[in-house]
Parts: structure tokens; C-alpha cells; sequence
């Protein structure tokens, strides 16, 4: 029931922003502003290189993300595609207010093998990545995004926090956070 919870409320924020806020935006540019940034733990996992864009000219709003990501250890490899919608709000264009959701794609390797020639082959699922339990290679789980960012008016170095919970059908995972540092894109 509480990830049921957890996944309606995304769309009402997303109804209610959309709805609100479809014909004016506080600070309107010629073009949608763009923002590429690293972000260490958050929508991805691990670490991310992201890419993101407003859906209209603006600093502020409805948008999307995408990117890159993963870690590699002595016996794992992970990589993750974290895809997302997410809303900024501001009342100065330098402080915003990010909510979002998404889904990332997981990719899980574990090359340790603890099994002998002619033993038993055991396979290492499930297996706990990050707090989050993962049953096979190859997984998805959404994320849901609430924090702060620092994104310069003119553009400029931007950064930030979130909070950002994941689940998936094995449970939820509530505490887990990112932080990004990037670049933000304005043409005014």
C-alpha cells in the first residue's frame, strides 16, 4: 500500500503543476534551458553523468533527464540508465525546488564465483544493491526525486541535493540521496 502511495503522489504533483502552470512561467527564455551535471548516489545508484532540458523556454518548470552511470568493484559491475520527469520551482530564478519520478535500467554482473570444477554453479541473485533487492541481470526500478538546487539566472555553475527513494517489486528503499555539480545552459 505505501509504495502505492509513493507512486501516485509524482502524478498529482505532475497534474496540478501541469494544469497550473501550462501558459505562464516566471522567467521565460528564448530557449529551454539545458543542464548537464554529475551526480553522485541519486536517481542512478552510483555515479551519473545527466543530461537536462525544459519542455518550454524557460528556467523553471516541467522537464526531463537521462544519463549515464555505474561502478565497477573487485567482483561487480553495475551500470544504470536513469530516465526521469522532473519540475523546478523558483520565486528568484537562482533557488529551485526539484520534484520528480522516474524508472532506471540496472545492469548487475557479479563475476565472483565461488563454485569449484564440476561443483555446483550458484547463482548470486537475489542480490542487495545499494539497500534495493535485485532478482536478476537485468532489472528496473523508479525513483522518485525531492531537493534543492543552486542554478545560476544568467547560467553558470550549477549544484545541488536530493533526496531520492527507489523501489521496485521487492520493496522500497526510502533513504538514499544524490548530490550534482554541472553546468546550467540560459540563453536569455
Amino acid at each position: 500500500m505505501k509504495i502505492h502511495i509513493a507512486l501516485l503522489l509524482p502524478f498529482i504533483c505532475f497534474f496540478q503543476q501541469f494544469s497550473f502552470s501550462q501558459s505562464k512561467y516566471k522567467f521565460p527564455e528564448s530557449s529551454p534551458r539545458q543542464n548537464i551535471f554529475v551526480e553522485l548516489g541519486g536517481n542512478g545508484v552510483a555515479f551519473n553523468a545527466m543530461y537536462e532540458s525544459r519542455f518550454n523556454r524557460s528556467s523553471d518548470g516541467m522537464g526531463f533527464k537521462v544519463g549515464l552511470g555505474g561502478f565497477t568493484g573487485t567482483y561487480t559491475k553495475v551500470f544504470t540508465l536513469p530516465v526521469g520527469l522532473n519540475w523546478l520551482l523558483t520565486k528568484d530564478n537562482k533557488h529551485f525546488f526539484e520534484m520528480g519520478f522516474g524508472t532506471t535500467f540496472l545492469h548487475y554482473e557479479d563475476t565472483y564465483n565461488d563454485s569449484w570444477p564440476g561443483g555446483p554453479n550458484i547463482s548470486p541473485y537475489p542480490v542487495d544493491v545499494v539497500g534495493l533487492s535485485v532478482d536478476q541481470k537485468n532489472s528496473v526500478f523508479g525513483h522518485l526525486t525531492l531537493g534543492y538546487r543552486r542554478q545560476p539566472s544568467a547560467g553558470g555553475i550549477m549544484w545541488g541535493i536530493a533526496v531520492t527513494p527507489h523501489f521496485n517489486e521487492n520493496g522500497f528503499w526510502p533513504v538514499w540521496f544524490g548530490i550534482k555539480f554541472g553546468y546550467s545552459f540560459a540563453r536569455k
